[in-house]
């Protein structure tokens, strides 16, 4: 079956790009769902980020406060790094099963990896779609999640910026306009690879 990851950076569209595909007979995946699974309370993951960072990055039921944790993470670079030694190799294990256990079929299996680039994991995949907005459109989307003006500016300083990811790409979605706009890029790309919307 034909592996397509979708990449890009922070609050560019990656997930409303990977339901668009799904809605059309996609299989997909977000890597940000199996870090969810991966993080309940509980799980080995879990207890790795507790021992590491601390139980203040987690609610009194042990679930885990995302934003407490970024904030930690994007403080820092060894943070970071910690961090993603930690997440990244479970994630890449989840993610493998997952390719390993779907049933044969004539559509492609889509995955978001928003750190597609960054852990050199583009080998993996048959193709790649990078999905870009405008780094003033990321900020104010993150803004409008509710993060705090310094938390967002450390998020985006920390990342590799789209603009570097583009050369990697084999297509581009663009999400800075409507969202029917970008759903006619998607059923553009989805005709491209000879599926019929």
């Amino acid at each position: 079956m034909v592996r397509i990851a979708i990449t890009g950076g922070v609050a560019e569209g990656k997930t409303t790009v990977l339901n668009l595909f799904r809605d059309l007979g996609a299989r997909t995946l977000s890597a940000d769902a199996v870090v969810a699974n991966l993080t309940r309370p509980g799980t080995d993951l879990w207890n790795q980020l507790i021992r590491q960072f601390g139980s203040e990055i987690a609610e009194a039921d042990g679930t885990l406060r995302r934003d407490r944790l970024a904030g930690l993470a994007f403080a820092a670079p060894y943070a970071r790094r910690q961090l993603n030694a930690l997440v990244h190799p479970a994630v890449v294990h989840a993610v493998q099963r997952w390719i390993a256990e779907q049933p044969p079929s004539q559509f492609p299996l889509m995955i978001e990896v928003p750190l597609l680039i960054e852990v050199a994991w583009q080998g993996w995949f048959d193709g790649i779609v990078v999905v870009c907005a405008t780094p003033s459109l990321q900020r104010q989307r993150l803004l409008a999640r509710g993060l705090p003006k310094p938390l967002v500016q450390q998020i985006l300083r920390s990342q590799l910026p789209t603009r570097c990811k583009v050369p990697f790409a084999d297509w581009q979605i663009r999400t800075h306009r409507s969202l029917e706009w970008v759903a006619q890029q998607v059923h553009r790309l989805w005709r491209e690879w000879g599926f019929t919307p």
